[in-house]
């Protein structure tokens, strides 16, 4: 006959189901020291949602301590057998584990360079390169589909390390402006240096033996800007005043008289492109006077005005395509067609 039973224990109260969250089955009732549980246990619900709340933090994935890495460079050869390493291990770590495995410990400028880590995925049939960024652990997590039951595969590199040596010693000095020196530049050639100062001279200096060539007297001003021509064939110097000298580098001479350029100082310089135009005769100068100006310096004419910013023109650069660009303390910058003078 089937054998009915009673539940005679106290029923739980809505505390105790609060409290542990709910009922299982423990088992069988035979042997039972506590029969009047009946065999049921209560689960605690706050174990639960501490185990699931870590999975979360662990992207849900259960890794093993250690995985079998294989490391390889970038020709695919193999560097050493199949190594078994903590699966926390750094970048850091790997790094200095390659070194040692290339015998660069005793090397102290290699031990220096640093090494970059790739494993191969495999996305939508396509595979890939990922980079360890921070540990093995953490690519493994973020890379779901590399399986950590089979040997890892890890491509080494090494990264490029840029050293930048200290200027530790003067080279040359070359002395001779009486006051600062406000503009310096280079010849094209790179075989004069050209320098003008707030003592009103320009000064040409040969490079090789950094000694003064010629010293010019011309400006009555702080010379503030000054530029040579493509060719090298022309040098031209600006001052306070307004006033544009063209001169002859290899004589140090004045071509030509001064040019009363503009009526405040003159702040920036460009040549026409040589591309543009061989003979290189064609300037314009920028002024504090909200003007730019475009000169042909070989018959000392004024070609163009261009008129159109509200302050004080900071820089003019003459493009290559026959474009002239201004830049002004009005917060503009304007381009402009250099040979018909007028907004593009």
């Amino acid at each position: 006959n089937p054998i009915t039973m009673a539940d005679t224990s106290t029923p739980a109260t809505a505390d105790d189901q609060k409290r542990t969250g709910g009922i299982a089955w423990a088992g069988s009732l035979v042997g039972s020291k506590n029969p009047d549980n009946l065999g049921y246990r209560y689960s605690t619900p706050s174990k639960r949602y501490r185990r699931s709340h870590n999975d979360d933090q662990d992207g849900g994935r259960e890794l093993p301590q250690n995985i079998q890495i294989q490391f390889r460079n970038r020709k695919g050869e193999e560097l050493a057998e199949t190594i078994d390493i903590p699966t926390d291990s750094s970048l850091d770590d790997l790094t200095t584990l390659v070194h040692s495995l290339l015998e660069e410990a005793s090397d102290e400028t290699n031990n220096k360079v640093p090494y970059s880590f790739y494993a191969k995925v495999a996305k939508n049939g396509v595979e890939d390169d990922v980079e360890v960024v921070t540990s093995l652990k953490d690519m493994l997590l973020n890379e779901t589909t590399i399986s950590t039951e089979s040997v890892l595969n890890l491509v080494y590199q090494p990264l490029a390390v840029f050293r930048v040596r200290p200027v530790s010693r003067c080279t040359d000095t070359l002395p001779g402006h009486t006051e600062a020196v406000l503009h310096v530049q280079y010849a094209p050639d790179g075989k004069m240096l050209a320098s003008g100062g707030g003592d009103t001279t320009v000064r040409f200096w040969d490079v090789n033996t950094a000694t003064p060539k010629h010293t010019c007297k011309a400006h009555k001003n702080h010379v503030l800007c000054t530029s040579w021509s493509p060719d090298a064939a022309r040098f031209v110097s600006a001052d306070k005043n307004g006033v544009l000298v063209v001169w002859d580098p290899k004589k140090g001479t004045p071509i030509g008289k001064n040019l009363r350029a503009h009526r405040q100082w003159v702040t920036s310089l460009s040549w026409e492109p040589m591309h543009r135009h061989a003979a290189c005769e064609r300037l314009a100068t920028a002024s504090k006077d909200t003007t730019c100006k475009i000169w042909n310096v070989r018959t000392q004419s004024l070609l163009v005005t261009l008129s159109g910013h509200t302050d004080s023109v900071e820089a003019v650069k003459w493009g290559g395509e026959e474009l002239l660009y201004t830049a002004s303390r009005d917060r503009t910058i304007k381009v402009w067609n250099a040979d018909r003078g007028i907004l593009v």
